[in-house]
Order: C-alpha cells, then sequence, then structure tokens
C-alpha cells in the first residue's frame, strides 16, 4: 500500500496493492473484522480505476484499467467482496463500450470476456438478454463465413479481417479480438437453453428464429458439430412435450441425423449420451437399427472409409453397451450371460479385424479399434461383477486383451489404467507396480491419478522395494507447491497476470488439504512399521486434523472409458478395491498415527492425545456414512486402537484389566486361504492390516501399559496371531508358486481359454501365450502373499 502511494506514477504498484487486499480478504476468516475491511478496500481501488477509464482509451490516466487481466481482476473481486450486487455489476461492465467484451481493452480476452458475460447471463437468469447475445455471436459467424467467401471472389483473398473489422471497428489486420467468434460449443448451449426457457414463458418467437438459424448453420455446415449439436439439444428441450416451433424434428429423428453427419468421429457417443437416454425403449430400438444399417451401407473401398467404418461400428457398441448393457441388474441369468458373451465377442471380433488397418501405425500411436477392445473389457468386468460371487476368469480374460493391446498401442492410457486396477484386483501387486510407471505420472498428476495404485499400498505389498520410492515420488507435489506458489505469485504480479492469481492461490489450498496428502502420510507410516528398516530413515510428513475444514478430493476417477447411464455408477466405480477411503479414513487412521506418536514419546507430543483420539474414533465408528469408507478390516483396527485409546486413559486396575480382555477378544482371525478368490487382494490387505495392528499394540500400545502382569495373556495371544498369519501366507504363497503344469492350473486355464464365447475368441491369439499370461498373473499373486511378514 505504501508503494502505490509513493510512487503515484508507477500503476502497477495501484493494482498490487489492490490484489495484495483481495488476496487478504479471501485468506481471512470470515468472523474476522479485517476481512471486511480488505475487501471493501480492493473494491474502492478497483472501482476508481474502472470510472477512471475513458471511453477514449486513446488517452489512459496511468491508474485506470489498461488491459483485459485488469477487467477481469475486477470481475473476480466482485464475486468476493460484493456477492449481492455482484452479477448486475459484472453485467455492466461486460457491456460497457470501454472496458466491455468488445471495447478495445476487452479485446484482450474477448473469448474470455464473452463466456464471462454468458455465465452472468445464465446465472441471472436474464434469458431474454442471453437470447439476444448468442444470436448475434451465431449470427456474427455465419455473415464472417459468407463475407469471407464474397471477399475470396472479388479479390483472392480470405477476408476474413475485413469482415470482422467491419464489425467491430477494429482494424483489418486486428485478427486476434475477433477470430473465431460464434464458434464455440457454450454459446450454442447457452442459445438452445435460453430459448426453451423463453419459450415456457410463452415467447415464441425466439424459438422459431432458433430453429431457422441452427437449421441455416446445419445446411451450410453439414460436419460441423456445434450447430449440429445446437439441433439434437433444440429438440430435447421440446421431446417431452412433443412440440416446438414448426420444422423441429423430434428428438429421435435429430439423433439419427447427428450420427448421419458425425457417426465417424470418436465424439459421436459422448455427443449423444444424454439424449439418448431420454429416449423410449421403442424409440432407442429404432435408433440403433437405424446406425446398424448406416453402418452396413458404408464403403470399404478406401482405407480412410474402412477406418471410418470401424470407428462408427464402436460408437454403435457403445450406444448398445448403454442402451442395453448398462441397466442390466443381478440376479445373473442365462441370458444375460448369453447377451454379455455376444456383446464381448462382436467387440473383440472388430478389434482383431481393425488391426490390419494399423500397419503403418507406430507402437507410440493408438489402434484404430483400440475402444472395441476395451468395450469387451468393460462387458467382461460387469460379467464378473454381476456374477455371485464375483468370478475372476473374466478378469483374467481381461488382462489378455489389455496385454495384447498395449503390445501395439504402448501409451493408451486407459488400457494401462485398467491393467493396473485388475492386477490389484487379483492381487498380482508387483505386475500392478510393473505397469504403472508407463502412465508417467508427473507433477499434480500424482494428486489425481495416483490413487489408482497406492491406495491402500502399504497393506498390499509393503515387502516391495518399489512401495516406498512409490509413495515418496507421490508426495513430492505438496512440497514442491508450498515452495513454488509464492515464486508463481511474485511472477504474477510482476507481469501483471491479475487474473491468474486467484488461480494460484486456489490451486495452492486444494494441494496443500488434498485428502491424497493425508493418504499417502498415513500408507508411509503404516509401511515404516512393516518394513522397520525405514523407520530410521523417514521423516514424518504432516498428519490432517479432524479440524481441518478446507479438506479437497483432488482424486480423477473419470479418466477410465464409461458408457453407463447416468443413474447407474461410472464404470470405474464397480470394481474398485473395496470402501473408497476419503475424509473420514484419512482422519480415522490420522488420529490413530497420533496415538503412536503419544506412545513414543507421550511428554513431548501431549497428554490430552488419548482423549482426542477417543473422540475422533468415536465419531467416526458410530457414523454409518464415514464407516462407508472403511473395508471390514479397517472398521475392526480402528475398534480395536479405540478400546487402546480408552485403556490408556485409565488408572483403575479393574477398568483396565477388562479394556484388556475386550482388546484380546476383539482381534481379528487370520483370513482363510480360500479368501483369495474372487479377489485376492482382500486376503493381502487383511493380513497386512492385522500385522499392521500387532505391530501397533506390541510395539507401541504394551509398552505404554505399566501394569505390565495385565498384559501377558494379550502378549502371547498378540505372538500367536502374527506367527498364524506368516505361516498361512508361507504356505499359500508355496501352494500357488506349485500350480504350474498341476490340475488346478488346468482348470483356471481351461475357464480362461474356453472352447466357446470369449476364450474361443482368445484361443485365436494364441494358447501359449494365453496360458502364460495366468501364469505370470499367479507367480505375482506368490511373490505378494510370500511377502507378508518378510519386510525388513
Amino acid at each position: 500500500m505504501s508503494l502505490q502511494k509513493s510512487f503515484p506514477s508507477r500503476r502497477e504498484y495501484w493494482f498490487w496493492a489492490a490484489v495484495t487486499c483481495l488476496l487478504l480478504h479471501n485468506s481471512l476468516p470470515e468472523t474476522v473484522a479485517d476481512r471486511k475491511l480488505f475487501g471493501m478496500l480492493a473494491y474502492k481501488m478497483m472501482a476508481k480505476s474502472r470510472d477512471d477509464t475513458p471511453i477514449d482509451t486513446a488517452v489512459v490516466p496511468p491508474r485506470a484499467i489498461q488491459t483485459s487481466q485488469e477487467v477481469t481482476l475486477m470481475l473476480e473481486l466482485l464475486a468476493y467482496v460484493a456477492p449481492l450486487t455482484a452479477n448486475k455489476e459484472a453485467l455492466e461492465l461486460l457491456d460497457s463500450k470501454n472496458l466491455g467484451v468488445d471495447s478495445k481493452i476487452g479485446g484482450g480476452d474477448w473469448w474470455g470476456l464473452a463466456r464471462k458475460r454468458l455465465e452472468v447471463l445464465e446465472e441471472s437468469k436474464d434469458w431474454k438478454v442471453l437470447w439476444e447475445v448468442c444470436k448475434e455471436l451465431v449470427k456474427d459467424k455465419k455473415k464472417k463465413e459468407d463475407e469471407a467467401a464474397l471477399t475470396e471472389n472479388e479479390n483472392g483473398t480470405n477476408g476474413e479481417g475485413d469482415a470482422a473489422a467491419k464489425k467491430d471497428g477494429a482494424a483489418p489486420g486486428d485478427e486476434v479480438a475477433t477470430k473465431g467468434r460464434g464458434d464455440d460449443w457454450l454459446i450454442w448451449e447457452c442459445f438452445v437453453k435460453a430459448v426453451g426457457e423463453l419459450w415456457n414463458s410463452g415467447e415464441k418467437e425466439p424459438g422459431r428464429a432458433a430453429l431457422e438459424i441452427i437449421l441455416t448453420h446445419c445446411t451450410a455446415s453439414s460436419a460441423a458439430r456445434n450447430p449440429n449439436l445446437a439441433l439434437v439439444k433444440f429438440s430435447s428441450v421440446f421431446h417431452d412435450e412433443h412440440g416446438g416451433p414448426v420444422g423441429t424434428p423430434t428428438l429421435l429423428e435429430a439423433c439419427k441425423e447427428y450420427f448421419a453427419k458425425t457417426g465417424t468421429k470418436s465424439a459421436c457417443f459422448e455427443d449423444l449420451k444424454v439424449y439418448l437416454e431420454m429416449l423410449e425403449e421403442t424409440e432407442t430400438e429404432e435408433f440403433l437399427k437405424f446406425v446398424a444399417e448406416r453402418i452396413s451401407g458404408m464403403s470399404e473401398e478406401t482405407e480412410k472409409g474402412r477406418v471410418g467404418r470401424v470407428a462408427a461400428t464402436i460408437n454403435h457398441y457403445k450406444f448398445i453397451y448403454l442402451l442395453t448393457m448398462s441397466p442390466i441388474t443381478p440376479p445373473l441369468t442365462e441370458e444375460v450371460v448369453s447377451k454379455l458373451n455376444e456383446f464381448i465377442t462382436s467387440a473383440l471380433k472388430i478389434y482383431t479385424s481393425s488391426l490390419s488397418l494399423g500397419y503403418n501405425l507406430l507402437p507410440t500411436d493408438t489402434q484404430y479399434g483400440d475402444d472395441a477392445a476395451l468395450l469387451s473389457v468393460m462387458g467382461l468386468v460387469r460379467l464378473s461383477t454381476l456374477s455371485d460371487p464375483p468370478s475372476p476368469i473374466p478378469l483374467y480374460q481381461s488382462t489378455i486383451i489389455l496385454n495384447t493391446l498395449l503390445q501395439k498401442s504402448k501409451h493408451n492410457y486407459e488400457a494401462l489404467l485398467l491393467l493396473v486396477r485388475i492386477y490389484l484386483l487379483l492381487g498380482a501387486i508387483p505386475l500392478a507396480m510393473e505397469i504403472y510407471p508407463r502412465l508417467n505420472i508427473k507433477q499434480i498428476q500424482n494428486d489425481t491419478l495416483a490413487h489408482f495404485l497406492l491406495t491402500r499400498i502399504s497393506a498390499l505389498h509393503p515387502s516391495s522395494n518399489r512401495t516406498e520410492p512409490l509413495l515418496k515420488e507421490a508426495l513430492k507435489i505438496y512440497e514442491t507447491s508450498r515452495i513454488q506458489t509464492p515464486g508463481m505469485l511474485v511472477l504474477a504480479y510482476e507481469r501483471g497476470s491479475y487474473a491468474q492469481m486467484m488461480g494460484f492461490v486456489e490451486f495452492a489450498g486444494r494441494v496443500s488439504g488434498s485428502v491424497c496428502r493425508g493418504m499417502w502420510e498415513i500408507e508411509r507410516r503404516r509401511l515404516a512399521r512393516l518394513r522397520p528398516s525405514l523407520a530410521a530413515q523417514q521423516k514424518n510428513g504432516e498428519l490432517i486434523r479432524d479440524d481441518d475444514e478446507n479438506i479437497w478430493d483432488n482424486r480423477d476417477f473419470g479418466v477410465v472409458i464409461s458408457c453407463e447411464r447416468s443413474a447407474q455408477s461410472p464404470f470405474e466405480e464397480t470394481f474398485r478395491l473395496g470402501a473408497t477411503p476419503g475424509e473420514n479414513w484419512a482422519k480415522g487412521f490420522s488420529a490413530v498415527e497420533r496415538l503412536v506418536e503419544y506412545f513414543l514419546n507421550p511428554t513431548t507430543v501431549g497428554g490430552s492425545i488419548p482423549e482426542h483420539v477417543l473422540s475422533v474414533l468415536s465419531r467416526i465408528l458410530a457414523d454409518e456414512k464415514a464407516m462407508a469408507e472403511f473395508a471390514p478390516v479397517e472398521a475392526e483396527y480402528l475398534s480395536i486402537m479405540q478400546l487402546a485409546a480408552t485403556a490408556t486413559t485409565i488408572t483403575e486396575q479393574k477398568s483396565l484389566k477388562s479394556t484388556l480382555s475386550k482388546i484380546h477378544s476383539s482381534l481379528p482371525k487370520p483370513p482363510p486361504a480360500a479368501s483369495i478368490n474372487p479377489h485376492a487382494w482382500v486376503y493381502l490387505h487383511t493380513e497386512n492390516m492385522i500385522l499392521d495392528l500387532v505391530a501397533i499394540l506390541q510395539a507401541h500400545f504394551m509398552p505404554h501399559v505399566k501394569q505390565k502382569k495385565l498384559t501377558n495373556e494379550l502378549s502371547a495371544a498378540l505372538d500367536a496371531l502374527k506367527k498364524a498369519i506368516i505361516a498361512n501366507a508361507a504356505a499359500l504363497a508355496k501352494e500357488i508358486g506349485e500350480e504350474e503344469g498341476s490340475d488346478k492350473e488346468q482348470e483356471l486355464v481351461d475357464g480362461v481359454l474356453a472352447l466357446e464365447g470369449v476364450g474361443k475368441e482368445l484361443r485365436k491369439w494364441g494358447i501359449e501365450s494365453g496360458v502364460e499370461a495366468v501364469r505370470a498373473v499367479r507367480r505375482s499373486l506368490a511373490a505378494a502373499i510370500a511377502g507378508v511378514g518378510k519386510g525388513k
């Protein structure tokens, strides 16, 4: 603030002061009086700059707004400090001649300000103005195309710059501010939404005009995505009432027309998905029949035609999955099994037949039919999860398909993620760790995507030398963000990139409060107990606290292919490794880690820790919704740690003896060997979680109990439990390791490479390679089980 007073000619200091006031406003709790003061200061400074900006921007006062970044800063500020009048003031600013969307200053970020205006109008529900704005934008695009064509015929140039200049008053060569106006889906989306709202309120003329505009665009650009999709959306507005302006196609007709024009594009399915769900069953059947007939009539004379037919066929099978496979629910009848098998084998045949088209593609490229293979895997996963109990056979078949795909398309991201997940389910943790680095996950992606492998990783394969480096790498981003964010803010100050600063601050807040940060710290500490050699070299990081409110879940679950209906769970969610950990999971196990810290050094940590931990665990264990984040063995683990925290607070001998007895009687039983089917990860997770519990009770809790005689029985039980788990795991690992060539292996192979259905198709890819794929999974499982209790 003193800089802008001392150096009034340095305009940047004025805006630095305004931005700093806004940052201080946002950083302070709402209960702090200074928050309102800083917000008011920022608002008054930017309002003065706004008011000082003249209509004629040839000569602008130093502290007036001069760049689109400063306009955006004003808009950002309104949402924070003047929420009640933010939309009104924002529209006045965006419509103004000196600072608005079409002003010379606003032209520096025309798209950004134009989108902001549409968002504000939609939020304000000012449908009439929204309609007028969008109408001009979409008409502007068509007008410029026509003018460009005319100019090209007359002068031999494209004419786009001159046509745009005539409308906006810009210089003929100034294409930056005008190029591509109207060619944005947000404009078309708002255009149609405004029409629908006006139609429902009784204003019919905009609907008729909108239909004419859309049809004109569709005729002029038959392959253009936005106007053709706008026609589908327009039809959907009137679908329930079967009304609309004269000439409005039915939603079914619009969907057919859209497929006819864009069916060979990969975006076709995603574009039509929401609208197809609105159709009646008879209409969806008619649509699928139309698509099949359309594909059968496609030319295969050229390679381009054959590639297009493969793309259209894949879209067809995505439609089939969406409309007929996604709604399937248990029980799994023979009819459903037959239907799924037919879908899977057909998708596999499409993939196999398409491989010849990619003969000249590099292994780093994506094959044309990859999505067909992914669809077959989706069908197999559905077949597995719908079975009672879930069958592992389709998962083994999926690994063969995905590995084959990845030999030809080495960087297919979705295939890699699916393979990692399926290997984890089958307990082949070493193989999952081998595949994972191929995803090349870096920096912030560790916060959004690392969960595919690292969730519960310390209790899946703690003996691996890869586990600790993976967790260490995933945790780097949080420290990197803490160090680099101040520098990024300084750079934004220097460059006048004020609009980005709020994003930097929000990003830093999301990263520092990430639930994954807490989860990976817990995994790292648990790993150190299961592998004691790591404890000496490990420096503990920060744990999530129960009173932390700004917890962000930045995990991206939507990167995996999904053709499920919107009413169904996403495909990825149907085959996760048990309950999905979240904020409560992180807070519950963070409380456990604090109790362990207390056991290690009660004087340094503080005597109130046991009571605090008891409070946190009691709250979570009593909350059914919170407990949905925990696997069964994790719930048992927390219950026993709650008893341990209770025992720590007890001074009376009788009560202490009773609590220790409860801990003894509550100890979990070693999982039976049969629990490796269908999903072997459950066995590994249960075994290692119990070993971690035993480690805490033996090494930390019992030494803290002063009356040693009372712990003898519990100590013996813990020793016996640990020995039983390690012995059972060693026996099971040996049994699996000796399967090769046995009847048990042959039974599994016969299921995976069955003579009919999916197995028959996989046999065509090579029986020996199929057998080896099954063996690789079993060897990996045996290695993971053999590592139980072997951490050093």
